[in-house]
């Protein structure tokens, strides 16, 4: 039976609770026998659907030798399956097969003499010849053009750290082939053109990572604050990872991974949830639960006993980044380290107000609460003018830090913070697809319930207590800091 929950939501509701506007957000939420949950949110005021698919599945489920899988998967999902994305699945087997013992032999001859080795070389002219021909038989695209013959929008797909996401929003009377495409994408993936897309991968991390400059040196700091938990790997790969992808690694973790049973469907729109249901089970219900089960992330961060520098030297804007150690969610400090954020952060906000409007050192600066499942982090940062001095900006940051951990926000201070809490809160739950994110954020780190508590838990933080969180988790001496300074510029620290 679908189990209703109405919830009431706050959404203007201030630390006061003056002035209290209710959202009625009705969610009817299910689970197949398969393990699959669905949530339907039915929204009669609008004519299309936003339908989204999301496998618990990222950088965190990755390890040495496997970083970057999840979203190589993102790409070859719109390869298509047995049905989709081929004239003729029959006459493609046998290329398929050939390819696949030809990789083996590949990665054998990349691991002892290089992508420069002869064999190596002979391997992929032999692999991109028998695609050529495969190619006959492929149908490019089938899926994106299905969706948007049928009136689709927001086509996309996404990989984070925690989940890996499937998106489109279609007319009301198309949903059906939402359950059609994705039962089949569940259940029978062909990872056809896969070397040719593991090039595009390639070329994509060169793009976004290595051929910029400002990406490359947060993908690198990142890995130093992250000592031992997988969050250290960037979801998009390292590269000498994604080039030893196989189909073989690749269908392991599909097999794990991308199943009902670690999936939720949320659907948000015109769209009448008894019927939803009874079409959901006819199109997944009999797709079968993973066959290996999932072994747990069970790695956390061990307590930071140091200071870490990490200095980069490229001719582009400087700046200053540091990241301080923040618990994982649920924890009970993590609300107030998101007034934390809003008191530094913002052109209100004390770091803006200091590095930019008073010292005019800055172009920017301000703070952001990462909440991530098990280790999250506090990030501070300023984009630093031509000519400021890094050491400078530095010793103000941690002015700042020190005067939170000693005093209290003002009155005026927690009202502008819980006003844009508040607004911010709401305004994420205006559109289809807002609603559709928040819900699975929640239910991945929780329960999708626990969204409706926010403002009320926001509004219970006591504003004596900040300073004492604020000096529990801002340690500077034991926080990772990063500069980016032109090459002839001096990072002299702290002193």
């Amino acid at each position: 039976m679908i189990k209703r929950v109405i919830l009431l939501l706050a959404a203007a509701a201030a630390l006061s609770y003056a002035g209290r506007a209710g959202m009625d957000i009705p969610i009817f939420e299910d689970s197949l026998s398969n393990g699959l949950k669905v949530i339907v949110v039915p929204k009669k005021d609008v004519a299309v659907v936003s339908c989204r698919l999301y496998y618990f599945v990222g950088g965190m489920n990755e390890g040495p030798g496997t970083s970057g899988l999840s979203h190589m998967y993102e790409h070859m999902m719109f390869k298509g399956t047995r049905r989709l994305g081929t004239h003729d699945y029959e006459k493609e087997v046998p290329y398929l097969t050939a390819i696949d013992s030809l990789d083996r032999l590949l990665q054998g001859a990349r691991l002892r003499g290089g992508e420069e080795d002869t064999l190596y070389k002979a391997y992929r002219a032999e692999i991109a010849g028998l695609l050529e021909r495969q190619r006959q038989y492929i149908k490019k695209d089938e899926i994106w053009e299905l969706y948007q013959l049928n009136g689709g929008t927001a086509l996309n797909a996404w990989t984070s750290s925690n989940m890996t996401a499937y998106i489109v929003t279609l007319p009301m009377n198309k949903v059906e082939l939402f359950y059609w495409i994705e039962a089949d994408r569940m259940q029978n993936p062909v990872l056809r053109e896969f070397h040719s897309e593991q090039d595009v991968v390639t070329e994509e991390r060169r793009m976004r990572y290595d051929n910029r400059p400002v990406n490359r040196y947060w993908e690198r700091f990142n890995a130093l604050f992250y000592t031992a938990h997988p969050f250290r790997q960037p979801v998009i790969g390292w590269e000498s990872e994604i080039r030893g992808f196989t189909t073989d690694k690749m269908m392991r973790h599909i097999n794990r991974f991308y199943t009902p049973d670690n999936a939720i469907l949320v659907l948000v729109g015109n769209i009448d949830p008894k019927k939803a249901m009874e079409d959901v089970n006819r199109y997944f219900g009999g797709i079968p639960r993973a066959k290996v089960e999932q072994d747990p992330v069970v790695t956390r961060e061990p307590p930071a006993i140091g200071e870490t520098r990490f200095t980069v030297r490229e001719d582009v804007e400087p700046r200053v980044d540091v990241l301080f150690q923040a618990p994982g969610y649920p924890h009970d400090d993590l609300y107030a380290l998101d007034i934390i954020e809003g008191v530094l952060s913002g052109r209100s906000g004390r770091l803006y107000t200091r590095l930019v409007d008073k010292e005019q050192l800055c172009t920017g600066a301000g703070a952001s609460n990462w909440v991530r499942q098990h280790n999250g982090y506090f990030h501070i940062y300023a984009s630093l003018k031509k000519g400021t001095d890094p050491a400078r900006v530095e010793k103000i940051i941690r002015e700042e830090i020190e005067k939170l951990t000693k005093e209290a926000p003002t009155d005026r201070e927690i009202a502008r913070v819980s006003n844009s809490i508040r607004m911010s809160f709401a305004s994420g739950l205006k559109s289809l697809e807002g609603i559709s994110d928040q819900i699975a954020g929640h239910e991945r780190l929780g329960s999708w319930r626990d969204m409706f508590e926010y403002p009320d838990k926001i509004a219970a933080v006591a504003k004596k207590s900040i300073p004492g969180i604020a000096a529990a988790y801002l340690k500077p001496d034991v926080a990772t800091w990063g500069f980016i300074v032109p090459k002839t510029t001096e990072v002299k620290g702290k002193k």
